[in-house]
């Protein structure tokens, strides 16, 4: 399973290139899946009050709830990376779309919203392209400008998938 982080911070656009992402590789029949980590503090919305809830607080180390075509679960500790992973190897995802885990070590695409956020291509790794909202060339990495979502896809799909 090849896996793609996008990675910048609240609002440079990082749920909208993901679903640009998702559209092209659909398209080309490529089985894809999504992962969005919430790292603004606090729990996703529509965990609290629930009875999968209550069972986790009662002492189960994990807790699900199904319906509707939902899955969800929910940890007594973090969920890692690592622990997600094989759920979506499982399900047969050809690719995983995973939205912010900055810190973990897959190829990703950083969005920089502004010229201060230009320290995280110093702090992360990994980095396979960079869309920005202003102009700014990058000697060794591609770069591309907020608006070309379409050909920023069209170049990542031609770099995992060049066959399809």
């Amino acid at each position: 399973m090849n896996i793609i982080q996008i990675v910048g911070y609240k609002n440079s656009g990082k749920t909208t290139l993901a679903s640009h992402l998702i559209e092209t590789f659909t398209t080309k029949g490529i089985r894809v899946a999504s992962l969005k980590h919430h790292g603004h503090g606090g729990e996703p919305a529509g965990i609290s009050n629930t009875d999968s809830e209550q069972h986790r607080t009662s002492g189960a180390f994990v807790s699900g709830v199904t319906g509707e075509h939902i899955l969800q679960l929910a940890n007594q500790g973090r969920w890692e990376l690592s622990q997600i992973l094989p759920f979506y190897q499982r399900l047969g995802a050809e690719v995983l779309v995973v939205e912010g885990f900055k810190n973990e070590n897959y190829p990703k695409i950083v969005l920089l919203k502004n010229k201060n956020d230009q320290h995280l291509l110093k702090s992360l790794t990994n980095i396979l392209a960079v869309m920005t909202w202003f102009p700014m060339d990058h000697p060794s990495l591609p770069t591309f400008l907020k608006g070309e979502e379409k050909k920023l896809c069209h170049w990542i799909s031609e770099t995992i998938f060049p066959n399809k």
